[in-house]
């Protein structure tokens, strides 16, 4: 007889509060801070929020504080700072130092602050905590004061700063030294955010990154983060790591005469970013273009339809299921302008699909906010593709509607 083993606890588990996704989360904080901001201008003074997320190592936390600096100053009309504090480098003398004077005669102790800490009364800004759980001891009890009391020593910081920490998960795959009392839980306000390669490709799409990238990852969505190999303590894809390939990616086409890329360079460099293996179908993917990209789903499905097809003979439902993710992960980031042509290339996709492979991408849909920009393009657009065949009202959007209810 051998022993069940024991499914080891989610660190938001443990804490049992809400998962979210990285870009939900900034919409979260982003929200909580304008609304408190207002609240003091109507002449309600509510306390301000101090934030702790928690989450997997290059998902995009630290990035999205400076987005909600910048975007908060362009909705609030002040500007918003930010003050980045990595706890792992630093010691709580970097902070506050005291420093003897002599003061009507009497040796006393004065409070030197460093500039790390907040000034100008009418400043507003976040002070960013990252790593905190791997600070020292002496180093988390003035930062749990900065989280608690908005204050080092007796200095107050300016009334138009807010404190986020940030922290991996207290599990197996981080060293971590959180302490967990229930003061220190009291002190914030934690999230925890997942893993979303919705999130990532629509960074991806607005800050530029090299169409390789992009691409691959809309076709493998699951690949944005391999936690298998962070597990064993191996390099590891991340959506930090595809950011830093895809930099590589541009400097290698830039500086190229013919503006190729040189795959046989790219391999170790890529290799060393989200590892070998990783690499092999990035690779393969880029130069040898034998996936189903969902772009072409899009644009050239009479020239991939047979690929489908095979698959569809195969009874290769495990790809048949990928390719279904991928082309709605596709759709809802880059939101391609459609024309009659783009209509029907949908259409036939749809109809040659299986019922129950297809229900993925409308369950993938329902996933997201009624009121997202994503939510409300593929809504038009299954209005306008029933509106247009009657095929696909009835052997497709009808049966799905129906299984949905049952």
């Amino acid at each position: 007889m051998t022993d069940t083993p024991v499914q080891e606890q989610k660190y938001y588990e443990k804490l049992n509060i809400s998962v979210l996704s990285i870009g939900k989360i900034k919409d979260t904080l982003k929200d909580d801070i304008t609304s408190t901001l207002l609240a003091w201008k109507e002449g309600k003074m509510v306390d301000k929020q101090c934030y702790r997320i928690i989450g997997p190592a290059g998902v995009g936390k630290t990035q999205i504080c400076f987005q909600i600096a910048d975007e908060l100053t362009e909705e609030v009309g002040k500007k918003f700072n930010i003050i980045m504090v990595k706890a792992p480098v630093l010691s709580r003398d970097d902070f506050i130092l005291p420093f003897p004077v002599i003061d009507e005669g009497r040796a006393r102790f004065k409070m030197l602050y460093s500039d790390f800490v907040p000034e100008g009364e009418d400043t507003c800004g976040l002070f960013v905590i990252d790593e905190c759980g791997r600070g020292d001891h002496a180093l988390q009890q003035l930062l749990w004061q900065v989280q608690n009391e908005y204050s080092i020593h007796r200095y107050q910081f300016p009334k138009g700063w807010f404190v986020i920490s940030i922290d991996n998960p207290d599990d197996s795959e981080y060293s971590m030294d959180i302490i967990e009392d229930a003061a220190g839980l009291r002190r914030n306000l934690h999230i925890y955010t997942e893993v979303s390669a919705k999130d990532f490709l629509e960074y991806a799409l607005k800050n530029d990154f090299h169409p390789l990238v992009i691409e691959y990852i809309q076709t493998h969505p699951e690949r944005v983060y391999d936690f298998q190999s962070q597990k064993v303590g191996a390099v590891y894809a991340n959506p930090a790591s595809w950011e830093k390939l895809s930099d590589i990616l541009w400097k290698m086409q830039i500086s190229h005469r013919e503006n190729k890329i040189e795959f046989d360079k790219l391999d170790p460099i890529a290799a060393g970013l989200i590892n070998t293996n990783q690499t092999r179908m990035f690779l393969e993917f880029a130069r040898d273009k034998k996936d189903i990209n969902p772009k072409d789903i899009f644009y050239n499905f009479p020239q991939i339809k047979p690929q489908i097809e095979q698959l569809l003979k195969d009874n290769d439902n495990s790809k048949l299921s990928e390719l279904m993710t991928s082309f709605g992960t596709y759709m809802v980031t880059s939101m391609p302008t459609y024309q009659e042509a783009n209509l029907k290339n949908v259409i036939d996709f749809m109809l040659l699909m299986p019922i129950d492979t297809a229900a993925l991408f409308m369950s993938q849909i329902d996933q997201y906010e009624r009121s997202s920009k994503a939510f409300q393009y593929m809504t038009k657009l299954h209005v306008i593709l029933t509106q247009k065949s009657t095929r696909y009202k009835k052997e497709f959007y009808d049966p799905l509607v129906d299984i949905g209810l049952k």
